[in-house]
């Protein structure tokens, strides 16, 4: 499969709620919708790489972009899923339109993919299917998932390394340091106080709950991963422990491990074989046939 072409015009999107935003093409097929849900900071054009590439892969379907920054970790859980609740109506509406329902789930299944990006994604994937769960009471039928640069276990350090990176350089060089800790320190003492799940525990679990998400219905569900051992922000071995657990659960899954990308930045350097995981996943087919499931 080609990679996406470059010059292409970025998809217009309607915005639904901050950081949450819908794009629609003209000739959209009902059930279609590609989620994709950034790293925290994520500029805009570093984003756009990823749209272009799923307007050539999945030309009629919605994308539904979720954006994140490190002020959305320093609110309760309950307000990150009322803050997210536009991009739960988004997704209601896609299952709605190709007539999809908890109590007739047999007939015209949606063609839904989730991409996620380190933990921010992660964060926001998870608050989505907490909430849509809450209100669908059924899993989201899913395609495939693709979990780029995650999902991580959390430690300390990456955790400061990646608000790091998300924050202007010109904060990041000043009252970053001082912002970044105060934030981590809170979090880590209401975990500790009992207050909330450890965030990382949550996505990690939530991300593959039976009660909230489920492989199509018509085939296995596919989960690719793709990392790095040089991540500074997550550790490659976290990934591929979620990556195991997924297994046990019935996920067919694949793996790229790369040995030199930075974190969340697999794509520039590697653009053919991410898009052609991108593709696979989407279709339902690989171009090699004797290409092994893991790519360990």
């Amino acid at each position: 499969m080609a990679a996406a072409n470059p010059e292409a015009s970025e998809p217009f999107f309607t915005k639904l709620g901050p950081r949450i935003a819908l794009h629609t093409p003209p000739n959209h097929a009902a059930g279609q919708l590609v989620i994709i849900a950034t790293w925290l900071g994520a500029a805009r054009k570093h984003i756009t790489k990823y749209l272009l590439s799923y307007r050539s892969i999945a030309p009629r379907s919605k994308i539904l972009l979720i954006e994140s920054d490190v002020s959305i970790l320093t609110s309760s859980y309950p307000s990150q899923r009322k803050a997210i609740k536009s991009a739960v109506h988004a997704v209601r509406a896609v299952l709605d339109e190709c007539g999809y329902s908890k109590n007739d789930q047999s007939t015209n299944p949606p063609k839904i993919l989730l991409h996620t990006f380190s933990n921010g994604g992660t964060n926001s994937a998870t608050q989505m299917l907490i909430a849509l769960g809450e209100q669908f009471s059924s899993p989201l039928p899913l395609l495939g998932i693709i979990y780029d640069s995650g999902p991580a276990k959390g430690e300390y350090w990456k955790s400061y390394n990646s608000m790091m990176l998300s924050l202007p350089r010109g904060m990041a060089r000043t009252v970053g340091p001082a912002i970044v800790h105060f934030i981590l320190v809170v979090l880590f003492t209401s975990v500790a106080a009992g207050r909330y799940d450890k965030p990382e525990d949550l996505f990690r679990r939530t991300l593959l709950d039976e009660k909230l998400v489920k492989g199509h219905a018509k085939k296995e569900g596919r989960i690719c991963y793709l990392f790095s051992k040089a991540d500074d922000h997550v550790d490659w071995k976290d990934v591929v422990d979620h990556a195991e657990v997924a297994r046990d659960k019935g996920w067919e899954v694949e793996e790229a491990l790369f040995e030199d990308t930075p974190h969340c930045n697999h794509f520039t350097k590697n653009t053919q074989r991410y898009t052609d995981m991108m593709h696979r996943l989407w279709h339902g087919s690989s171009n090699n046939t004797d290409e092994p499931r893991s790519m360990l």
